[in-house]
């Protein structure tokens, strides 16, 4: 049977005809062979990221190459109505060893600008960190910027340090196969252009791999984590204005970390910890998540992988849409595999894996919606503010572009607020009294696009069925089913929804309760109003 379905994508309605499917419990709508891959080889692919550098409404697949094995360009694959280049479309003049990089509008015209960490120079000396320009849409091809210092650097990230609103860029620093201890790094933004020498350091020197900006303790500002070889996990939390020096948590004991990523692993509200630790210096290579508890990381890890190795490689998303984020995690020499969350905690063996054909040197894991068949618009989604906090996180993330900021009645410019479209925050310069509301779009179909170090890039393809608002029970119509369906698994605690869940918010508020009962009642038995805005539901 075909069923016209009808939803948003880009502000157009799309009319789709669609066979019926649907995922049974335990499915990660993920195809096991890549559906795209880039033609270049040789390049050791390291730093990932998805963003839409020509604002044509597509994400664009944007890397960086080198690693510590070649000198080499960076790359951006271009999206064309849903269609990635196999062959970059942007080649950065300059080749570095590159580790890896971060897409942000420094700036504040729009556009997003491209910064890259660079590892090591000829020799295995430092180097510099630098970012190349967005100019209305192409990014220049030699760096206008890069620091003063020399360093080693493996990753960086944008986040707004001192909550003026704009973007700062945080760089994790040191090497450890020779023991080069570094300081941590921020180099902060003045009026749209970074400074060349960092006015942050930090006071702990650890050869540090990984970088990531998160609310740690919701008090509307930016903390700051950094992973590394031969050391514990660090956070420096942010006072508002500042970060503080010397990290006042860490994990305790001695690691070998090569990533880190936020994510609310059991949706109460605080952001938990993903680390993928690698046993190549020794330490044991084990997946873990740190549980926040109130504000502070558990010190002891809450779940790990049952298998350790070279990992290399963690990312949070709700691949499968059912209201908890899942791990997508990948190791040197293994497979990109996925992590299911159930009921607010991980398996503990992979729920999907690649096929055996792609096995690889996985460097980098990231989430976007590539073909955009997944893609919602979300109006109006309404944050209380309070006077004093700034940082505000999406309800859905990773978001696919944000529209419009309106703060207490005022829509702001893009010189009053930065944001992370991957991290799903925003952050203002001046904090909102009443409430700060949000327009954006995200995808309930994310893809997962991979760097690889030995081989081509992979974007793997969602499968998520689409959807018809109010559809309670997947059955590809709204009836009577519906309306006892959901009764049922609100009431009773019968089964889910299936994917995506959002589908029996049928009143388009932020909940899944007996009030979408009773509207899918009053529509199916009394024609009164359709079904709207599921997405809007929040776990």
């Amino acid at each position: 049977m075909k069923l016209e379905v009808a939803m948003k994508r880009f502000g157009f309605i799309l009319i789709i005809l669609l066979g019926a499917f649907q995922l049974g419990f335990g499915e990660i709508p993920l195809e096991m062979y890549p559906y795209w891959r880039s033609t270049e080889s040789g390049v050791y692919s390291t730093g990932a990221n998805w963003g839409d550098i020509d604002k044509n409404g597509f994400l664009d697949f944007v890397v960086s190459n080198g690693n510590d094995m070649a000198l080499a360009p960076n790359y951006v694959y271009f999206n064309s109505d849903g269609s990635l280049q196999t062959s970059y479309g942007w080649s950065s003049s300059n080749s570095q060893y590159s580790g890896h990089s971060a897409l942000g509008d420094v700036n504040g015209d729009g556009y997003l600008d491209f910064a890259v960490s660079n590892y090591i120079s000829s020799g295995w000396e430092k180097t510099t960190i630098q970012l190349y320009m967005n100019i209305g849409g192409s990014l220049e091809v030699s760096p206008s910027w890069q620091s003063e210092d020399s360093i080693h650097t493996f990753a960086c990230a944008f986040g707004d340090a001192d909550g003026d609103g704009d973007l700062d860029l945080a760089v994790a620093c040191g090497e450890s196969y020779f023991d080069v201890y570094q300081r941590q790094r921020i180099y902060f933004n003045h009026g749209g252009s970074l400074e060349t020498i960092p006015s942050w350091t930090s006071v702990d020197t650890v050869p540090c791999y990984d970088v990531e900006w998160g609310d740690i303790d919701n008090d509307g500002d930016l903390d700051l984590a950094f992973i590394g070889s031969i050391g514990p996990l660090f956070i420096y939390y942010n006072y508002g204005d500042s970060i503080e020096g010397k990290a006042s948590w860490n994990s305790g004991g001695y690691y070998d970390g090569n990533t880190l990523n936020w994510g609310d692993m059991d949706n109460d509200g605080f952001l938990d910890l993903a680390v993928a630790n690698n046993s190549q210096m020794g330490q044991p290579g084990y997946f873990q998540v740190y549980r926040n508890q109130g504000g502070t990381l558990n010190p002891t890890p809450v779940w790990q992988s049952s298998t350790e190795g070279y990992g290399s490689s963690v990312s949070w998303c709700d691949v499968d849409c059912d209201g908890d984020v899942d791990l997508a995690a990948g190791r040197w020499w293994g497979y990109s595999v996925i992590y299911e969350n159930i009921g607010g905690t991980l398996t503990n063996t992979p729920t999907w894996q690649c096929s055996s054909d792609y096995e690889s040197v996985v460097e980098e894991m990231v989430w976007g919606d590539a073909d955009g068949d997944g893609v919602v618009e979300v109006i109006g989604e309404t944050h209380p503010a309070n006077g004093e906090k700034k940082t505000f996180y999406l309800n859905h993330y990773p978001a696919h572009s944000l529209e419009r900021v309106i703060a207490d009645g005022d829509t702001l410019l893009l010189s009053q607020f930065c944001y992370n479209l991957a991290g799903g925050w925003v952050s203002l310069a001046s904090a909102p009294i009443f409430q700060v509301v949000f327009d954006y779009h995200f995808s309930y179909k994310p893809d997962l696009g991979v760097s690889n170090w030995d081989t081509f890039n992979y974007v793997f393809k969602n499968t998520a069925p689409l959807y018809i608002c109010g559809d309670g029970n997947g059955d590809e119509s709204i009836d009577l089913g519906d309306v006892i369906y959901v009764a049922n698994y609100y009431l009773k605690g019968g089964p889910p929804p299936p994917t995506p869940i959002f589908r029996a918010n049928a009143n388009g508020d932020d909940v899944i309760n007996l009030s979408d009962v009773i509207y899918l009642a009053n529509y199916y038995l009394k024609a009164g109003s359709a079904p709207h805005d599921c997405q809007n539901y929040v776990p």
